[in-house]
């Protein structure tokens, strides 16, 4: 156990330049710390770095987006329900446009989701 303990120390100068690239490269993995890092490299130990899964942002902007159009929608729905549930005859004769175009917005928003999730699927069965 002694001999994995870290007492010795080695000092090195770095210009300003050569500790911002320093650290910008450590910026880039997932290690603790800079010593750690500095250690590795002056070791030839592997060095993890960080792996961004940009299909994955892709997933999550377009699963964003698609959330809040489909609550935008229940929220109309909502609010439309509401008006017909206390309307009388003529109210509803006059708000059935308003419906009409509502089941129209919800149509065409189950086809993008439709089609956005049959586009990932294919993508993921083909990597």
């Amino acid at each position: 156990m002694e001999e994995n303990k870290r007492n010795k120390w080695l000092h090195i100068r770095l210009t300003d330049r050569e500790l911002l690239k320093l650290k910008a490269n450590f910026g880039g993995t997932v290690h603790d710390s800079l010593s750690d890092y500095s250690r590795r490299i002056l070791l030839k130990k592997v060095v993890i770095g960080r792996y961004r899964d940009t299909g994955i942002q892709e997933l999550l902007k377009e699963l964003t987006t698609l959330k809040r159009d489909l609550h935008g929608l229940a929220t109309n729905y909502n609010q439309l329900a509401k008006k017909m549930n206390t309307a009388n005859d003529d109210e509803i004769n006059s708000n059935r446009f308003q419906v009409e175009k509502l089941e129209q917005s919800i149509q065409e928003s189950l086809k993008r989701v439709n089609r956005f999730v049959d586009q990932t699927v294919e993508k993921w069965l083909q990597s």
